[in-house]
């Protein structure tokens, strides 16, 4: 077979990729866990979690703070 180039990376993008691993699942956090049941859990969570915030409470627009 003729190459286009005399790149080596030519010949190393014209072979088959290996096939990938399958992922292991992840054990799930003890039940005293916060992060225990969420969706998220493992994906580099964050702590406070949404799970923690029951109502987001509004913040009051200054401009319509001067209109009244």
């Amino acid at each position: 077979m003729r190459y286009f180039t005399s790149n080596p990376l030519e010949r190393l993008m014209m072979q088959a990729p290996p096939p990938r691993q399958e992922q292991r699942a992840k054990p799930a956090p003890p039940k005293d866990h916060p992060c225990h049941g969420c969706k998220r859990c493992g994906e580099s969570c964050v702590l406070p979690c949404y799970r923690g915030v029951e109502v987001i409470p509004p913040i009051p627009s200054p401009d319509r703070a001067r209109s009244r």
